[in-house]
């Protein structure tokens, strides 16, 4: 690949110009993300939530280097894509009820967002500039983010409050010195330099709230990362042959993702067999399989910015052995238990206790613990997370909530050395699914993708 940033720096220097005359148009390509509305509905709701004498920060990702001049590809923050749908690296959303003083003008909503620079665009593509956001986004004005620092000095005197989202990076180790430099302790530094008694509020109480509640326009985009996911989970499963490597079935998996329009993966893809099944977020993805192991695909697509989580364990050769199949069986029976608690109202930690008691007396009665507080050593993982924008979505952990979409994914992993019989060792089964809360009940939004021992069985190696 060329070196970017030195050619740039080349050309610069030697007075050229890269980008010659010529601006490249912005063009948004994909047509069914939410509409500029439903991103201001969402920031009145948070100015609404606020004192007239507070402000509010919202922060983008940093951008994060690879290696030398290589960064990885860009992801923004989570609550940055929530208020604005803005993707653009340098961008802060600012938030005042009482008003942004700019000019002759007064807004409750300012975004602060580089220029573009056409210069750079013939290298990494075009931006939204300050324009392009107003146009394109709705927000009330968008201006240069250079003049973030000089606002927030005007703003500061006045406000009591200052509430601010989750820092992109929290701290950054020191090499040497022992020590972390936390970004944290720099903001409030930096802002009672400026009013002594400010109060500072993180993370953001209501975004919580909001985010744990998905509208509709959420839940389409939902229901899109999750149908994406299922049919990479049936390529792979189709695919899927004894002496792959892990690394070839994760290639299957994100091929399927990829091919359907899905931006990314939602998190590193979990493909483990054998022994590295029993590995909670074992993601190295490099061991040959072999004839007789199970697989635990633990994997989901990411869809602008929602991500599914799905997760399925198979018989690499199609059929599951005696003990694969009484452990797998165990742990759908304590999935379906999960599920059915899965109830608006319910205190969020139901669907956990309802599979935990299924385990614990499965376990029991196989003979792999002798006692039901030992089902701790098999299944030590929590039951259910909230859903979203982020794989481990942020909400309030009260009772579920109708529109709320958590996981549900109990499992049971013996590695080799447990106090079992030798029969039960390096097997690793979850099964996991996405479910929407409802007046109705829950809905499993991948109930689609096959579950059964029959219905996994048939599906695994049908690949012509």
């Amino acid at each position: 690949m060329t070196c970017p940033l030195l050619s740039i720096l080349l050309c610069l220097l030697v007075g050229g110009s890269l980008a010659s005359a010529q601006t490249f148009p912005f063009e948004m390509f994909d047509t069914d993300m939410p509409l500029p509305h439903v991103y201001k509905e969402r920031r009145s709701r948070v100015l609404a939530s606020m004192s007239n004498t507070s402000i509010a920060i919202v922060f983008s990702a940093d951008v994060r280097n690879r290696q030398n001049d290589v960064d990885y590809e860009y992801r923004q923050s989570s609550d940055m894509l929530y208020l604005t749908g803005c993707q653009t690296p340098g961008t802060t959303l600012l938030l005042a009820p009482a008003g942004i003083k700019i000019g002759n003008r007064t807004f409750s909503e300012v975004l602060f967002i580089p220029q573009r620079n056409v210069d750079r665009e013939v290298w990494q593509g075009v931006s939204m500039g300050p324009q392009e956001a107003m146009q394109y986004l709705g927000v009330d004005t968008a201006i240069v983010a250079t003049d973030l620092k000089s606002i927030l000095d005007s703003l500061l005197p006045r406000v009591d409050t200052l509430h601010y989202s989750t820092l992109p990076t929290k701290a950054l180790p020191v090499p040497l010195a022992g020590k972390n430099l936390y970004a944290d302790a720099e903001l409030k530094k930096w802002a009672k330099e400026r009013k002594a008694s400010i109060v500072f509020k993180t993370p953001m109480g209501i975004l919580r709230a909001m985010r744990e509640v998905k509208d509709t326009s959420e839940l389409r985009l939902l229901r899109k990362a999750i149908d994406i996911s299922i049919e990479g989970h049936r390529a792979t499963m189709r695919g899927a042959r004894p002496g792959m490597k892990e690394y070839e079935l994760e290639a299957l998996m994100e091929y399927g993702f990829k091919r359907q329009g899905a931006e990314d993966v939602g998190y590193p893809s979990i493909v483990g067999s054998n022994y590295n099944a029993c590995i909670l977020h074992y993601t190295a993805n490099r061991r040959a399989t072999t004839m007789n192991d199970l697989v635990l695909a633990d994997c989901g697509a990411e869809y602008h910015g929602y991500t599914a989580d799905i997760t399925r364990t198979f018989p690499l050769n199609g059929k599951f052995t005696e003990e694969q199949r009484l452990v797998y069986e165990l742990v759908l029976q304590a999935q379906d238990s999960g599920i059915a608690a899965s109830v608006a109202g319910a205190p969020f930690r139901a669907p956990h206790a309802a599979a935990t008691s299924v385990i614990a007396d499965g376990l029991l009665k196989l003979g792999i613990i002798e006692d039901l507080a030992d089902v701790k050593r098999y299944f030590m993982h929590g039951t259910s997370h909230y859903l979203g924008l982020d794989v481990h979505d942020p909400g309030t952990g009260g009772p579920l909530q109708v529109n709320s979409v958590i996981t549900v994914e109990p499992g049971i992993y013996i590695p080799a050395g447990s106090p079992c019989d030798k029969s039960w060792w390096n097997i690793g089964v979850r099964i996991e699914d996405d479910i929407l809360i409802t007046e109705q009940g829950p809905v499993n939004l991948s109930a689609a993708l096959a579950r059964s021992v029959a219905d996994v069985e048939a599906l695994c190696g049908s690949a012509p």
